[in-house]
């Protein structure tokens, strides 16, 4: 009898590993392929491991099958790549299954036929742009050491040519943690109307110091405070959805919806695979001793109903002692674990790295969230239609009264078909 999943989860794919054509300073990614141990020829994933994959993870039905391909950069993988996982896709899956697919990427190599290509598909494209130029072009150089900036906004011009969705996910690091306030004007100015802000919190591997170019705790909640005040006042919570804002407001508001995982209670909403078939339980944690087996050998459903699996996800829950009588616990749920097991402080020891940040931010905006809580539970309905972890998109079409993709649990017609 086959193998069944304990709950509904995602797949978050490598199909070209860590290799990237970008060099930012900031990525924690770059060069794990060499600490894995792959096969030096071995570039992309085989078609034999990607048929499996398809195979394997459509086999559980779920309400909806969500594939997010990210990197390194998933689209050095060629676009004849991704050719192949829609035919997978359509010839595997059965009618009427909901199956989303996102795509993370630098936008360096999204030209015409590329965006042509996501839009015909239904992806969701998710940007990385850190904002106006000398800021992105400070940490976001190619393997040659050139700025990036204007290729990147080149991608998003054909993106919007095409009539494909994308977000933007912006990094925040020492040198943006000050201008919170300009980065968020500069990026709505630019038309973009779904935000993303990831803290950037990177160690030394051989010292556990943490990294020059992080956003200090207090600059992290300088940041979100300084934006969260001008989202605010300039009217734009029902115009621009920032995920962690969305987040938040769910929570309060009594969603069981995941929007992101790091303010989940434990990591177990989606499994990592890599370019070879490898299954780890997250994105930081793609090495030896966290690996769950390989999909050419052991089904999906079993790697995540495994006791490694079980025993990472409930490391989350171990809370430090400091955290337990904190008041913003329910919303911060100790942070993401990789800021605690690191030089962050250890399984039982100091909070994350970002705690006074996270303090600051949450008790900067409570009373204005709980309000905006209230309205989203009295309508029954979220603020926005940002999808969790990263955006999804049909990958064919869906029908106007069959569920979500986005996991809302509200039909397509009432959610992001609105969108």
């Amino acid at each position: 009898m086959a193998v069944l999943p304990n709950k509904v989860f995602s797949l978050l794919i490598k199909p070209a590993g860590s290799l990237c054509n970008l060099d930012c300073d900031y990525c924690f990614y770059l060069g794990n392929d060499d600490e894995l141990g792959y096969d030096k020829q071995l570039a992309t994933m085989p078609d034999e491991v990607l048929e499996r994959l398809v195979d394997d993870y459509l086999g559980y039905r779920f309400p909806s099958s969500v594939f997010t391909w990210q990197g390194g950069e998933p689209t050095v993988a060629g676009l004849d790549f991704f050719r192949k996982v829609v035919d997978c896709q359509m010839r595997l899956g059965t009618g009427g299954q909901s199956v989303a697919n996102a795509l993370q990427t630098n936008g360096v190599l999204i030209d015409a036929q590329w965006a042509g290509f996501l839009r015909d598909y239904r992806f969701l494209v998710g940007i990385s742009l850190d904002g106006p130029q000398e800021i992105h072009d400070h940490h976001r150089l190619d393997r040659g050491g050139k700025p990036t900036w204007s290729r990147v906004m080149d991608g998003i011009e054909n993106l919007r040519s095409a009539g494909t969705e994308f977000n933007i996910l912006c990094m925040i690091t020492k040198l943006s943690q000050d201008r919170g306030r300009e980065i968020y004007r500069w990026l709505v100015g630019q038309g973009f109307t779904h935000l993303q802000f990831i803290p950037c919190v990177e160690y030394d591997p051989e010292t556990g110091e943490t990294a020059p170019q992080n956003a200090s705790p207090e600059g992290y909640g300088r940041f979100l405070c300084d934006m969260f005040d001008e989202w605010y006042h300039a009217g734009d919570i029902h115009r621009i959805s920032v995920r962690t804002f969305d987040a938040i407001v769910g929570k309060l508001a009594g969603s069981h919806q995941l929007s992101l995982c790091n303010y989940g209670e434990k990591c177990d909403h989606y499994l990592v695979v890599e370019k070879d078939g490898g299954v780890y339980p997250c994105d930081f944690y793609v090495e030896q001793k966290w690996s769950l087996g390989n999909i050419m050998k052991r089904p999906l459903a079993e790697m995540f109903n495994s006791d490694r699996e079980r025993s990472f996800a409930e490391l989350k829950c171990t809370y430090p002692e400091l955290c337990k009588p904190c008041p913003h616990l329910e919303l911060c749920r100790g942070g993401c674990p990789k800021d605690r097991l690191t030089a962050g402080g250890g399984r039982y020891g100091k909070p994350t790295f970002l705690c006074e940040g996270l303090k600051k931010f949450f008790s900067h905006t409570q009373e204005r969230m709980r309000g905006l809580a209230a309205e989203v539970a009295a309508r029954d309905q979220p603020v926005h239609s940002q999808p969790a972890r990263s955006t999804v998109a049909v990958s064919g079409a869906v029908s106007r009264n069959a569920p979500c993709p986005c996991g809302s649990g509200k039909k397509y017609k009432h959610c992001c078909m609105k969108g």
